[in-house]
């Protein structure tokens, strides 16, 4: 129970996606099977002709199941509207239109506006809706046409003519309104698709494609926005520039894949060092840069962290394991300096500790 419960609320939240085919199959079955009612009624009611009709109609429907599989949706929607029409026509003719099957044509007005507008079948969609309208339109005027000057052929007793007419009433009023639920499903469905969609491009804009980190485009926004709450409320960060030791000798001697797996190995030991408030990009190369919530003592901490991650990182390469390391440099944001200024420090502290044996933390 609980499991349809949450099937039938992912849905309702546009969740769950149903293509246009099988949607027009669900409304091809439900109207084959409305017709199938009209024959057991018909039959009741002694009216036969109008009972064989609605037999057949209910098989035709079945069967234009199949023009559907075959994503034929222009044609089918024709045939389906032209049977409604037919059909109007025969009981307004047989037993009179005050029975209430001209209803439909209502029905079928924003049945073709929800086909033709929200599927991507069709081509023309305001033309191609328009013309459907005036057809049903026309179909409705014909309709009293026919009742004013044409006597019924069959007459009908006065129960039935009274249940007729509300049960047309309710499923013409039902049918428009799954019309609106669908219409609303898929206007849920496009929107949630459309955010996932922008979600995406987001992410695929901030994201560097190799290591998976933030790429530079994010970390500059984001090392403005930390200056920005320094400023405003004294909110003090670190910034890490880290570089991987000899990188060019692996990438000449391993292989530029090599070199792809080492950098995409050294970002992951990167990450897992680090806080949730904390920010890791690629910078450049085998460059990266850590914005670190916190004082220099913190951020010194952090990257000593990294620094030893690193080193219980091994890469295979042939029938050896390669062994990483990563020198650090690392600055404390000060009022009045720029970002620029602030990874010059730390980019200078890199170098320092680059020059004084690599694979170490350089603060000052």
């Amino acid at each position: 129970m609980s499991n349809i419960k949450h099937y039938v609320t992912s849905i309702k939240n546009g969740e769950v996606y149903f293509d246009e085919q099988f949607k027009f199959a669900l409304i091809l079955h439900e109207v084959g099977i409305l017709h199938l009612i009209f024959a057991i009624l018909f039959l009741i009611s002694s009216h036969r002709v109008l009972c064989i009709y609605n037999v057949c109609v209910f098989v035709g429907y079945l069967s234009l199941d199949y023009l559907n599989k075959l994503k034929k949706l222009k044609i089918t929607l024709f045939i389906a509207a032209m049977e409604v029409i037919l059909h109007t026509f025969l009981t307004t003719i047989f037993i009179g239109i005050n029975k209430g099957f001209f209803f439909y044509c209502f029905t079928m007005v924003p049945a073709a506006f929800y086909v033709i507008l929200s599927w991507n079948s069709f081509k023309k969609k305001e033309l191609s809706s328009i013309l459907y309208t005036i057809v049903f339109i026309l179909s409705i005027s014909a309709n009293f046409m026919i009742s004013y000057f044409i006597e019924p052929i069959e007459k009908m007793v006065l129960g039935w003519q009274i249940a007729l007419m509300i049960f047309n009433i309710v499923m013409s009023i039902l049918a428009m309104a799954q019309f609106l639920i669908l219409l609303d499903w898929d206007i849920m469905h496009k929107a949630e698709r459309m955010q996932i969609l922008n979600n995406e491009l987001d992410e695929e804009a901030n994201i560097d494609p190799l290591t998976r980190l933030y790429n530079r485009r994010f970390m500059d926004k984001k090392l403005e926005d930390k200056l920005a709450d320094l400023s405003k409320e004294g909110a003090i960060f670190g910034i890490i520039m880290a570089d991987i030791d000899d990188f060019k000798k692996i990438n000449d001697t391993y292989g530029h894949d090599f070199g792809d797996e080492v950098l995409k190995m050294a970002a992951q030991a990167l990450l897992k060092s680090t806080r949730d408030d904390d920010f890791v990009c690629r910078w450049g190369g085998e460059e990266f840069l850590i914005a670190i919530n916190g004082n220099k003592k913190i951020t010194a901490d952090v990257a000593e962290r990294m620094r030893q991650a690193v080193n219980s990182v091994s890469v295979k390469a042939l029938n050896e394991e390669v062994k990483i390391t990563m020198t650090f440099g690392i600055s404390e944001s000060i009022p009045g300096l720029s970002i620029e200024k602030l990874i010059s420090i730390a980019d200078e502290n890199l170098y320092k500790g680059k020059k004084n044996g690599k694979n170490q933390v350089v603060s000052d």
